[in-house]
């Protein structure tokens, strides 16, 4: 029997895991439906801590991420994964190794992780992105962790969604310099250099040591560099600590409320311009539209002329 939206809510705050699914399925296919949610719940808890783990295409990302979830599983904590597909692992689109090594959690019902599209507003992390932060928030999820596709845009689009950003790279050749250019050295908060048995390693982080040290203010807390090889879980428990003490340093100096709260000024703008484009297309389906458009066509009408009369068609549907 299908659930109605107002019963699939109910679960969502009791923790029902296919509600949560379910309701992740319905922003993604019409992102409108977030504030129907919100509209609903009323409040979000606000008490979910985000965690997007970047980088380049094979730094490691998946096996690390695997290795932050078995961690904070430890300390009891419950935990939501956002994977950016086509090439996340999660999805079981990659290779077969990262499949099998994320089978481990598949019946914890403490861990939840989904895929979704690298498309929509977000520079390709998905329009729905956001919106599956506030769901895992209201199931009572402790920590969500974003991990990106690795490749384009993405990678600084992290940090609109993140309360902090550990940017991953490898010691091969080229890395350091791709990373500047890229402007990773601009939002990640923690930088990682995996696959540390490589040669190369401790020059890649002295190099961003380095750059790190450059944009230090003084009244700020200085980003730190450090050496991990997930694979072997050799670096990890250093990480997690590392991501705590990031976490109580922007807590006690105020900080991580000054971050969220410009995430949501920010926000605020996209959503009214969502909310906009849904109402336009709806408006765009009616008989009224067609003739404004058609009169455009013939020259009859000018496009400033009919941005306003497209303005009074909208506030007359609401």
């Amino acid at each position: 029997m299908k659930r109605s939206y107002k019963d699939l809510i109910k679960g969502l705050i009791t923790n029902d895991r296919v509600c949560l699914s379910k309701l992740i399925s319905s922003i993604e296919s019409d992102p409108s439906s977030i504030f129907k949610i919100i509209d609903s719940v009323k409040r979000i808890p606000n008490k979910v801590y985000t965690i997007g783990v970047t980088g380049p295409p094979g730094a490691g990302k998946s096996t690390l991420t695997n290795q932050i979830i078995k961690k904070f599983r430890s300390m009891d904590l419950k935990i939501g994964v956002i994977a950016i597909d086509p090439s996340s692992p999660f999805t079981g689109g990659a290779v077969l190794g990262d499949r099998v090594r994320m089978q481990e959690h598949s019946l914890d019902t403490s861990v939840f992780i989904r895929s979704v599209g690298s498309r929509g507003d977000l520079g390709g992390l998905s329009s729905s992105t956001s919106s599956m932060i506030k769901l895992f928030d209201i199931f009572g999820m402790d920590i969500v962790i974003i991990e990106t596709v690795g490749v384009g845009q993405t990678e600084l689009d992290i940090i609109k969604i993140s309360d902090s950003v550990l940017v991953t790279l490898v010691p091969e050749a080229g890395d350091g310099i791709q990373a500047m250019k890229a402007g990773l050295m601009e939002i990640g908060d923690i930088f990682i250099v995996n696959k540390a048995d490589r040669g190369g390693a401790e020059k890649l982080a002295r190099e961003i040591d380095y750059m790190v040290s450059l944009k230090h203010d003084s009244s700020s807390r200085k980003n730190k560099v450090l050496t991990t090889q997930a694979e072997n879980d050799i670096g990890v428990d250093e990480l997690i600590q590392e991501v705590l003490d990031f976490r109580a340093h922007e807590e006690s100096s105020g900080a991580l409320v000054k971050k969220r709260n410009r995430r949501k000024i920010s926000e605020l703008n996209t959503m009214v311009e969502k909310r906009l484009r849904n109402e336009l297309e709806k408006t765009k389906e009616t008989a009224t539209f067609k003739e404004l458009i058609d009169k455009l066509e013939n020259g009859l009408l000018e496009p400033e002329i009919l941005v306003q009369n497209v303005i009074d068609l909208i506030k007359k549907s609401n």
